[in-house]
């Protein structure tokens, strides 16, 4: 049985979206060189194979109902069993997942391997959660599935004997018990293992980046509604509390007017009744769907009790392509100033040789607390402008020297022109052109500029960084941009990436995780990796299934 739900028309639009831009990048990475001889089968035969990474070495050897064995490449070999065979399967016949096994026997050996009792090979119950994602099912489900003549070709790849394969109880075991600090590790290995077998390029593939520039990272958060049916939406840590006549506990909902809970019966003596005790870090958010302009659009309004994913997604230009890096789980209420630091900071960490040259996000990210960690890492931020009120009064902006889209402008409040970025120093140059003195009929008060000098056409010089400095000495960060907003430039390095992270949100949604499968905090984060490892695994067989059947 399939627990996937059925999509409302919004998601399906945008889900056909996406499989409209698949299709054009599916022609246009044909064209590239780079992805015909290092994605198809002959550029990577003398690498498999590709070794999934661990952080332990292999166990002692012990008795187990099932043993994982890397099943081999020959049958990408055969183009027309290559050519039917789901991306999936052909990721499956690429990676050599046996490295985890001393990894999840450490972190299951005691919940997994009760006395007396003869255990699965660990790896071959991890390949069965990828395949829970893949098929949208049950843990009852799939037990059926893989016993079943149906599973067949999956007890194979997996190691399982025909007569003995796992129940429901233990493939649900094993998904909680490795932890969410391995959940949110797979991401990470994953983009080692393509960045060591020379899948990735060593700069930025976009035509008008300079050629030192690291790759591009796009960040945007997606909401994902709880397990949990939601009983209050004032809900906070305060309602978990215990509550006494001597120290009562407050209510949240009733101090702002709502019903709430008087919490004076026995039912809520250890916590609010109304709380989702299985779901207990669920909270609730009002998404506003707010656009670029910084206004809301009813349209895209609703309330998400829940929780907040939040993808950092490698974008490949060259080959309109992208993968999952890392993504980190969160409460839905969550400030994305809280999240972006801490997560891009792991993600250097985690991924040291890998070079960035920008992060691409949304204006819920335009603070300082965002921004300067970016410029210290040498990283360019493409970072929507979050509006303000005071951007729409010329006065003040010919004040404080820059419009609403961060343009500069000139003692006499004329927009300045922008003229290139300096890599180096990761400022941008602007410059007056001297346009004061093409204006007819000019202005009285523009006849002693001291920029007007014909031979220095470009006039005024201006270099822009990671802040405008007000004429009272303050620094802004929010409208300071190296490429000008709203142009050509902008939207070369924002639209294609922005769509990146936005393809990895709906292939969530078409995986049904829009709302989530399981109870809690770490099961969300459990099934939210899972996915996002399987989206990526998909990937890498659909370019060398592409590149190979392009070859050969």
């Amino acid at each position: 049985m399939s627990l996937r739900r059925k999509l409302s028309a919004e998601d399906q639009a945008v889900l056909d979206q996406h499989g409209e831009r698949e299709q054009t990048a599916r022609k246009l990475r044909e064209r590239v060189a780079r992805f015909r001889t290092r994605f198809s089968l002959p550029g990577l035969r003398a690498q498999l194979p590709l070794r999934f990474p661990s952080a332990q070495a292999q166990p002692r050897s012990f008795r187990a109902l099932s043993w994982y064995t890397y099943p081999g490449w020959a049958l990408l070999g055969v183009r027309e069993q290559l050519a039917v065979l789901t991306p999936l399967y052909v990721a499956l016949l690429l990676i050599d997942f046996a490295p985890l096994r001393a990894e999840l026997v450490a972190l299951t050996e005691i919940h997994l391997n009760a006395a007396g009792q003869t255990p699965f090979d660990p790896v071959s119950l991890f390949l069965c959660c990828l395949l829970r994602w893949k098929k949208g099912m049950g843990w009852k489900s799939l037990a059926k599935l893989l016993a079943g003549p149906e599973g067949s070709c999956w007890r194979k790849l997996f190691g399982f004997r025909d007569w003995v394969t796992p129940g429901a109880s233990t493939l649900r075991t094993f998904y909680k018990t490795i932890g969410p600090a391995f959940h949110l590790d797979l991401c990470p290995r994953f983009i080692e293992l393509i960045h060591t077998a020379g899948l990735l390029p060593t700069h930025s593939t976009h035509p008008r980046a300079s050629a030192q520039q690291g790759l591009p990272i796009a960040a945007d958060g997606m909401l994902h509604e709880a397990h949990s049916s939601m009983r209050c939406g004032q809900v906070t840590d305060t309602c978990y509390q215990p509550t006494s006549p001597q120290y009562p506990r407050p209510c949240p909902a009733r101090e702002k007017d709502f019903d709430g809970c008087s919490c004076t019966e026995a039912a809520c003596a250890q916590r609010c009744r109304y709380t989702t005790p299985r779901d207990p870090l669920a909270r609730l958010i009002h998404y506003s769907g707010t656009n670029q302009e910084g206004e809301d659009d009813p349209s895209r309004a609703r309330n998400v009790y829940g929780s907040r994913s939040y993808p950092q997604v490698l974008c490949d230009d060259e080959l309109h392509a992208y993968w999952v890096a890392y993504a980190s789980v969160h409460s839905a209420n969550t400030d994305e100033r809280h999240i972006l630091p801490n997560d891009f900071a792991y993600l250097r960490y985690r991924l040291s040789k890998l070079q960035i040259g920008e992060l691409v996000a949304d204006s819920a990210v335009g603070y300082a607390d965002c921004l300067h960690p970016l410029y210290d890492e040498g990283v360019i931020p493409v970072v929507v402008i979050r509006r303000d009120q005071t951007d729409k009064d010329a006065q003040a902006c010919q004040l404080r020297g820059y419009d609403k889209n961060g343009r500069p402008l000139c003692a006499h409040g004329y927009p300045m022109f922008f003229n290139g970025v300096d890599y180096q120093r990761l400022r941008a140059c602007w410059v007056c052109r001297q346009i004061c003195f093409q204006q007819r009929p000019p202005r009285p008060e523009d006849t002693a500029c001291p920029f007007r000098d014909p031979n220095r056409p470009l006039g005024m010089v201006t270099h822009v960084g990671r802040a405008f400095t007000h004429p009272d000495g303050s620094r802004h960060e929010r409208l300071a941009r190296l490429y000008p907003y709203g142009s050509t430039l902008w939207k070369e390095h924002y639209g294609a990436r922005k769509n990146a992270v936005e393809g990895r949100n709906s292939q969530i949604t078409r995986l049904g995780l829009k709302r989530i499968w399981s109870y809690g905090l770490p099961g969300a984060t459990a099934d939210l990796c899972f996915a996002d490892l399987l989206i990526n695994l998909r990937t890498l067989g659909r370019l060398v299934q592409q590149a190979t059947l392009l070859v050969s």
